[in-house]
């Protein structure tokens, strides 16, 4: 039950990403960052897709690890950043 509801709540989080771009007094940045997080948590094939991105986009291992390295940082952080580095893929 905890993969369909995570899959839901992946997609509502895109959907409001999409909306937070179109209304200026919605950061839809915000939920497409948490939507990455779940998907790149919860499932090997979103691990692959942020992996990969990261390895296309270099600025945005970047900003990961900048971001990681902030004293404000959750430290869920540093999984998700675990998880999709490119330099540690299997």
């Amino acid at each position: 039950m905890r993969k369909p509801l995570m899959a839901l709540a992946i997609m509502v989080l895109l959907a409001l990403s999409v909306l937070g771009g179109l209304l200026p007094i919605l950061q839809g940045w915000i939920f497409f960052v948490l939507a990455l997080y779940l998907l790149a948590t919860e499932f090997e094939t979103g691990r692959v897709v942020v992996r990969s991105a990261r390895r296309r986009w270099p600025i945005l291992s970047r900003w990961i690890a900048a971001a990681r390295a902030h004293r404000w940082a959750p430290r869920h952080l540093a999984e998700f950043d675990d998880l999709t580095d490119p330099s540690k893929s299997p």
